[in-house]
């Protein structure tokens, strides 16, 4: 194990992992661990469950990649899936969840600068995560994780979570989209009250910009609904991601879009990525 060449951006405890089985790991030498990692939220459905290893093992034996510029088997059926979860009407699949939020901030910057030429605020809270890409990065209200990288997008307003006061303040003619998760995963659980998830959507609609929900780690079931918004009756976001659980541990994130969010971003032609 030649360690010393992965670049150090994380300390790694002395535990090298060989392999899983359900909500266990096994390291090495054979030890067991109790998982409450989950690879950080992604494996939902625990390790080598037979039918994800089969089903793997088969696709495996068929086609691995074909990328977005064809049609496959699955794609339809699970953005109609997710269309019918979310009750929102296209889906854009990714890599990851981070690459799931780029999407969702471009559809946003699209939506804005159709609209006006300054159009391009976006307003975010503190303690959230998006992702480590630099877009994401940019709305990530942890200046611990900024700070190393910046200058990154400008133009970003980060309010406390359910300070309707403070949100008000914000919102704004310039506001592209307001994004936030529905409860906190990494800032640490805090989650956003009724009254502030329904004046984040009045807020949007009054300033023509989007609300984009990121359920990366609070969807796919975790609250008891498919998404987490959806614990309040007649809320809906413009824009949805989600990932982690979505392939159970292959990279899989997926955008999902109201038709208006939808308009927003540029058709590509034959043969464009």
């Amino acid at each position: 194990y030649h360690q010393a060449m992965l670049l150090p951006v994380y300390t790694r405890p002395a535990l090298t992992i060989h392999r899983g089985e359900g909500c266990y790991l096994y390291d090495t030498s054979g030890r067991r661990y109790l998982d409450f990692i989950s690879g950080v939220g992604v494996n939902a459905l625990g390790h080598a469950h037979p039918r994800i290893v089969r089903a793997i093992t088969n696709q495996a034996a068929r086609v691995i990649h074909t990328s977005n510029l064809y049609h496959h088997d699955y794609q339809a059926p699970l953005a109609r899936r997710l269309a019918a979860w979310s009750g929102l009407s296209h889906a854009f699949f990714s890599n990851s969840g981070a690459e799931a939020v780029e999407a969702a901030l471009k559809a946003a910057r699209a939506h804005g600068l159709r609209r006006h030429p300054r159009k391009f605020q976006l307003v975010a809270l503190e303690n959230s995560f998006h992702g480590r890409t630099c877009g994401a990065l940019s709305v990530t209200g942890r200046p611990e994780y900024r700070r190393a990288f910046g200058p990154l997008l400008p133009e970003v307003q980060f309010v406390p979570a359910n300070d309707m006061e403070a949100l008000r303040a914000a919102v704004c003619e310039e506001t592209a989209a307001i994004i936030l998760e529905p409860i906190q995963g990494e800032g640490g659980v805090h989650v956003l009250t009724e009254d502030f998830l329904r004046e984040v959507s009045r807020l949007a609609t009054a300033a023509n910009a989007l609300w984009i929900a990121d359920e990366t780690q609070c969807g796919l079931g975790r609250t008891g609904h498919y998404f987490a918004y959806q614990r309040f009756p007649g809320l809906l976001p413009d824009i949805v991601v989600t990932a982690k659980p979505l392939a159970a541990g292959l990279p899989l994130g997926a955008t999902l879009f109201s038709e208006t969010a939808a308009a927003a971003l540029p058709h590509r032609g034959p043969g464009r990525a």
